[in-house]
């Protein structure tokens, strides 16, 4: 009995750490897709108004007290003609970095 009561313990701390690491697999799809989604917005932009988002802070929901992630953007002149814009996707729950995208966009 203790041997099978064992074998059955490890069974099930082995299926609850499997299913902790597909929930984190599954949030960290869900933010990358959000941040894909904010960078694709961004590109269909017109290049006059890339500037116009330096600072904001876009979140996947309505609100930001229901969100779960968020991305800071940087938009700056990097040269003449040349604009570069970085994405900070952040978890609103924590505001810990989960990821970075950076892109330069011309004018022409």
């Amino acid at each position: 009995m203790a041997i099978m009561f064992t074998a059955l313990l490890a069974s099930a701390q082995t299926m609850a750490t499997s299913i902790s690491v597909v929930n984190d697999a599954q949030r960290m799809n869900r933010a990358s897709i959000f941040l894909e989604t904010v960078m694709e917005d961004l590109a269909a932009q017109p290049y006059a108004n890339l500037l116009a988002f330096d600072g904001n802070h876009l979140t996947d929901r309505a609100t930001a007290a229901t969100s779960m992630y968020g991305v800071d953007l940087t938009v700056f002149q990097a040269a003449v003609d040349l604009v570069q814009v970085q994405a900070v996707l952040r978890d609103e729950r924590t505001n810990r970095e989960l990821g970075r995208a950076t892109t330069l966009r011309s004018r022409r």
